[in-house]
């Protein structure tokens, strides 16, 4: 199976959508499947963004894409990120409604979905937002308006009971991820460890192939619990898509590429 996975877009989807015609084209494949790791731009009403949205990139094209019913040009699965309408959100998830557009799914936190081709079966499960120390201990049931951004051990719990999955994607990085931004200079401009608790468990515990996550902008490869995982940078800079074919039969797993190119 081909996959193309994606870094944080923030509402901009018709520039994911060229760009993975582009990757395509670049790569002579098709993807099967677009897997998005968050801050995807959930916001129905642009009127109800937050105030990093609001002080970045907006509302994005999701406040065309819903009303319209625009389909995806590839199947895609994406997780929240930390910028999302979590309001609208729990509606859908109460409803039992996750596919948000033709094409276009959204994998709720702790569930777990089958990617299929005539010939795979991927498993790929999922846990959205980012950690924050007192919401991880509440359960989700009980968090109000916008506490949802954080995931809790109950979602992470609740995955890991399920059994391993072929593919993990999460917002935050496990704990023990080891970021380094450096100036032009080459100098460290800062320094910075992942203190993400329940992800690094549910890596272990979900044994994936492969981990994918975002939020921290930044391309990176990282080793978590004897799992490779695949940091992916916010579009469009390069490494924000990693196409990468996988098969759960032999654990097989080949990097095809990166979009954009440096």
């Amino acid at each position: 199976m081909i996959i193309c996975a994606a870094g944080d877009i923030h509402g901009a989807i018709d520039k994911l959508f060229d760009d993975v015609l582009e990757f395509e084209a670049a790569l002579k494949v098709r993807f099967d499947h677009v897997l998005q790791v968050g801050d995807f731009g959930v916001w129905p009403d642009p009127a109800h963004v937050d105030k990093g949205t609001r002080n970045h990139e907006g509302a994005g094209d999701f406040p065309v894409w819903f009303p319209e019913q625009r389909p995806a040009l590839r199947p895609t699965t994406f997780i929240a990120g930390n910028h999302e309408d979590f309001v609208f959100l729990e509606k859908q998830r109460k409803a039992g409604d996750f596919m948000l557009c033709p094409n276009l799914r959204w994998l709720p936190n702790g569930q777990r979905i089958e990617l299929k081709t005539k010939t795979e079966r991927i498993v790929l499960g999922g846990i959205g937002g980012c950690h924050g120390p007192a919401n991880y201990e509440r359960t989700y049931a009980s968090l109000r308006g916008r506490a949802p951004r954080h995931f809790t051990h109950d979602q992470v719990e609740g995955l890991i009971a399920d059994g391993p999955v072929d593919l993990l994607m999460t917002h935050d990085a496990p704990a023990g991820v080891e970021f380094t931004w450096k100036r032009k200079d080459g100098s460290v401009r800062r320094r910075y460890q992942s203190e993400a608790d329940g992800l690094a468990e549910a890596v272990a515990a979900c044994n994936p192939i492969r981990a994918l996550f975002g939020h921290h902008h930044t391309r990176l490869d990282a080793m978590i619990r004897g799992v490779p995982c695949i940091g992916l940078n916010k579009s469009p800079h390069p490494g924000y898509l990693v196409a990468f074919e996988v098969r759960s039969s032999d654990r097989y797993f080949d990097l095809l590429g990166e979009w954009p190119v440096r």
